[in-house]
């Protein structure tokens, strides 16, 4: 049986990624803060290789609670 390729879905963000993405709101988050709002609040993530990925639309949802907390 050959192995599969699997690639990651289109709304999977890495958390690297998501951190430079974030930037731009103004509202800047570390790598590791925002893997520990994560698991705070529950959202699946997975660990690929040296990366952990998590869906795109729930890191917002974590970026906003972590932004309104601090305000």
């Amino acid at each position: 049986m050959a192995a599969q390729f699997v690639s990651p879905p289109a709304d999977e963000v890495s958390m690297t990624e998501a951190v430079l993405l974030l930037e731009r709101t103004g509202h800047r988050i570390t790598v590791r803060t925002l893997q520990r709002q994560c698991r705070m609040r529950q959202v699946p993530v997975v660990r690929r290789g040296r990366h952990t990925y998590a869906l795109w639309p729930d890191v917002l949802e974590v970026h906003a609670a972590w932004v309104d907390s601090a305000e």
